[in-house]
């Protein structure tokens, strides 16, 4: 029932009319793609082969479709010395983060025991899934996504999400290299939970989503159960005017409706789109570019999309944020409070405090640091509330979700390879605590541990080159 409800308030707030953005920076070029795409043409054929092919059956006959498992670890009986225990960690980062209805916590990531993450096929690398019972006090880790025994592939960009019948799902993004021979040399799969409410749960099989990036931004639900998936095709930044930047639009069982595209935009890096409805039924996406975040509009449900340029207030350069509206109709951004100054031909990291005056970062000159909660009263036409959640070195990559008593859980990460951080944090707070600017909710609590590897013996060492 309490799914329903959700559904129905998030109808009504669609059929809302309200204006936004339109006209925002009319300054600005913006270009329309008023075309989308046959899915297989972007993603490839994922049908697999059926049960008996030698594809299917590991360890024979690997092929960019056989299937990838998850590993579960920290049970009881396991031997205490497996390869993915945490004190041989020294790199780790880009965590997601889920809650059960029962409000079990889920976090995942990506790390590795032997190097920093080394595009394109992230050899020695794995993804994490930890768990916490007690509302993110203590954590333990029980699943890892492994693909090294496929042919030393490696695993990057692991995503949870909740889908609209509030099934938990993660993806794991494998990358191996078949040497140009293989069109799902990067792959993402997608595993369900079975029971969120257990730590050891059992899982479905894996669906093969495809051979993009698709794991980094949570989809965007619609009321109908319809889903949109972000996509980036990584194998092309940095190559202008390539397409890069879509969307995948599936129906409620899961089958593709249509892929869509921005048009190019040399600007974006890793785009890492994610995008809102807004109250007239529009979409509204920030994306990741050079100089801070760029914004991106639909009016037809993401078939096509207009590009606004650059949005006004600074903020994310070049590094991911998040957006989510919120059962109050309120917008929330996660993002880097940073703004990025160029003088003389240097750059000045500066930020605006609540006075409003203007700070030059002393401590961490960087523009990923200050990560900041954020409201909007209007759409996302300007964000006027925010809670600065963590300001102690190189903060970057938010995942957020929502509790069913409002809380607002959010996991960013610290330093991924430096010395004795390598840390994913857990921020969890409420509305009032953004709009007060501090904390006034006794339950709220900021930057809790999910996983540091120094405190148990594990990270890199003076000494150590990664």
């Amino acid at each position: 029932m309490q799914k329903q409800n959700q559904l129905l308030r998030h109808a009504a707030a669609v059929a809302l009319a309200s204006s936004f953005l339109v006209g925002l920076l009319p300054g600005l070029s913006a270009g329309l793609h008023a075309q989308t795409m046959d899915p297989s043409s972007v993603l490839g054929d994922v049908t697999l082969p059926p049960p008996e092919d030698v594809s299917q059956n590991f360890p024979y006959g690997i092929t960019g479709k056989t299937p990838p498992s998850l590993t579960k670890i920290n049970f009881k009986g396991q031997k205490p010395y497996h390869k993915h225990r945490i004190n041989l960690r020294v790199f780790q980062g880009c965590p997601q983060v889920e809650i059960s209805e029962g409000g079990r916590l889920w976090a995942t990531w990506f790390g590795s025991n032997v190097q920093a993450e080394r595009a394109p096929y992230h050899q020695d690398q794995f993804s994490v899934i930890s768990t916490s019972g007690d509302g993110g006090k203590t954590w333990k880790e029980v699943f890892v996504f492994d693909p090294s025994e496929l042919l030393g592939g490696g695993a990057s960009d692991p995503m949870l999400w909740k889908d609209p019948e509030g099934n938990i799902r993660f993806i794991g993004l494998r990358n191996i290299d078949f040497k140009g021979k293989d069109e799902f040399a990067t792959s993402a799969w997608e595993f369900t939970m079975l029971d969120p409410e257990n730590e050891h749960t059992a899982w479905s099989p894996p669906r093969l989503l495809g051979n993009k990036n698709i794991s980094v931004m949570k989809p965007l639900l619609f009321p109908d159960g319809t889903i949109m998936r972000s996509m980036d095709d990584f194998k092309l930044v940095g190559k202008r005017d390539k397409v890069r930047i879509r969307f995948l639009k599936e129906d409620v069982d899961g089958t593709p409706i249509f892929v869509s595209e921005f048009p190019v935009d040399n600007d974006a890096v890793f785009a890492e789109q994610m995008p809102i409805i807004r109250k007239d039924g529009s979409l509204f996406t920030f994306y990741r570019a050079k100089n801070g975040q760029k914004f991106a509009e639909s009016f037809d449900g993401g078939k096509t999309w207009k590009l606004g340029g650059y949005y006004p207030m600074q903020f994310s350069i070049n590094t991911k944020c998040i957006l989510k509206t919120l059962p109050s109709g309120r917008v929330l951004l996660v993002a880097n409070d940073v703004q990025m100054k160029q003088e003389n031909g240097r750059k000045r990291y500066v930020y605006t405090d609540k006075q409003g005056n203007e700070r030059e970062l002393e401590t961490h000159k960087t523009a990923r640091t200050r990560m900041t909660a954020y409201l909007s009263d209007d759409d996302g036409e300007t964000f006027t509330h925010r809670l600065l959640l963590c300001d102690d070195g190189q903060i970057s990559y938010p995942s957020a979700t929502l509790g069913n008593d409002g809380a607002i859980y959010i996991v960013y990460d610290q330093g991924r390879g430096v010395i004795g951080q390598h840390t994913i944090f857990l921020s969890k707070i409420t509305e009032a605590d953004i709009l007060a600017g501090k904390l006034v909710n006794e339950q709220s609590f900021l930057n809790n541990i999910v996983s540091r590897p120094s405190d148990q013996g594990g990270g890199r060492r003076e000494g150590d080159s990664l």
